[in-house]
C-alpha cells in the first residue's frame, strides 16, 4: 500500500490510482514557493468576504462553498444557492486579483489538469459554480473525519449524478506550528453508517472514537499541493498552535468528459 505518492505532473493513472484505494495521496512539493505562499495567506485573509462558514462557524473562507447552500437539515436553501451562484465569478476574480503580482495557485492547477486531462468548471442549470475556496483554520479549530459527496450534497443536478470519482484539490499557504495534520482512512462508508458514525454535536463529522486509525498523517507544508480521494474518510487534527491557510476546490471524473471543478 503507498500512502503519499511524491509527483511533478498529475495524469489519469495517478487519478485512477487515487479512486482505486491503491494510494492515498498525491503530493507536489513546493507547487508554490513557500515566500510566495506566506504572501497569498496574507494578501488572502485581508479579503473582504473573509467569514466563518455558514454552517461550520468555527471554520472561516474567503469565497464560498457550495455546501454552505444546505440548511441543517440537508435541505437546499434556495437564496443561499442563488447567492452562491450569482457571486461566483466576481468572487473567483477578486481572488485572483489579490493574489497579484503572483498568479493564483488555483490558475496553475487547473492549467495543469487542463493539458493533461482537460478541465471545466462544473455548472448548476448552465451558470458556473464557484471554485477555489480560501479556507482559514483558526488555532483550535479542527475539521472532523467526514467525506464529500457532490450526489449527495447537489441532488438533482446533471453534473453530480454523472460524476463517477470525485477528488479534492489542496493547496497550503500557511500551517500552524504545532497540529493541522491531514489524516486519511481507506474508509468510504454508506449514508447509513456516516449516520451512525455522527459525532455529537456535529452535522457533518464523525466520532474518531468509533474509527479505527488512520491510515496515514500527511504532514503539511506550505507551498505544497495535495489531491485526496474525497469520498473517503479525512479529517484534519487541531491547530494548536497557529493557523493553516489553504485554497482548495473538488474535482470531479465522468467517463468521456473532462474533469469538472467546483468549490
Amino acid at each position: 500500500m503507498e500512502f503519499v505518492r511524491e509527483v511533478d505532473t498529475f495524469t489519469a493513472r495517478h487519478f485512477d490510482d487515487l479512486d482505486a484505494g491503491r494510494v492515498r495521496a498525491l503530493r507536489i512539493s513546493e507547487f508554490v514557493a513557500p515566500d510566495v505562499a506566506g504572501y497569498l495567506a496574507d494578501r488572502l485573509t485581508q479579503h473582504p468576504s473573509l467569514s466563518v462558514y455558514r454552517n461550520t462557524s468555527e471554520l472561516m473562507r474567503v469565497g464560498e462553498s457550495h455546501y454552505e447552500t444546505h440548511d441543517e437539515d440537508s435541505h437546499t436553501n434556495t437564496q443561499a444557492l442563488e447567492e452562491y451562484l450569482s457571486r461566483a465569478e466576481t468572487l473567483v476574480t477578486e481572488i485572483r486579483a489579490a493574489c497579484q503580482p503572483h498568479p493564483s495557485p488555483m490558475d496553475l492547477l487547473w492549467r495543469l489538469l487542463d493539458e493533461s486531462m482537460g478541465l471545466r468548471r462544473a455548472e448548476i442549470a448552465g451558470r458556473p459554480m464557484f471554485a477555489g475556496v480560501v479556507r482559514v483554520f483558526p488555532e483550535g479549530s479542527e475539521l472532523l473525519p467526514h467525506n464529500d459527496v457532490f450526489a449527495r450534497d447537489a441532488p438533482g443536478v446533471a453534473a453530480a449524478s454523472g460524476i463517477t470519482a470525485q477528488f479534492a484539490a489542496n493547496i497550503y499557504l500557511q500551517v500552524p506550528d504545532d497540529g493541522g495534520t491531514l489524516q486519511l482512512w481507506g474508509l468510504r462508508p454508506s449514508e447509513q453508517e456516516l449516520v451512525a458514525l455522527q459525532a455529537p454535536g456535529s452535522v457533518y463529522g464523525a466520532d474518531r472514537a468509533l474509527l479505527p486509525a488512520p491510515d496515514v498523517e500527511v504532514a503539511i507544508r506550505p507551498g505544497d499541493l495535495v489531491v485526496i480521494d474525497a469520498t473517503r474518510l479525512h479529517a484534519v487534527t487541531p491547530q494548536r498552535h497557529g493557523r493553516r491557510v489553504g485554497m482548495s476546490c473538488f474535482l470531479g471524473r465522468r467517463a468521456g468528459h473532462p474533469l469538472i471543478c467546483w468549490s
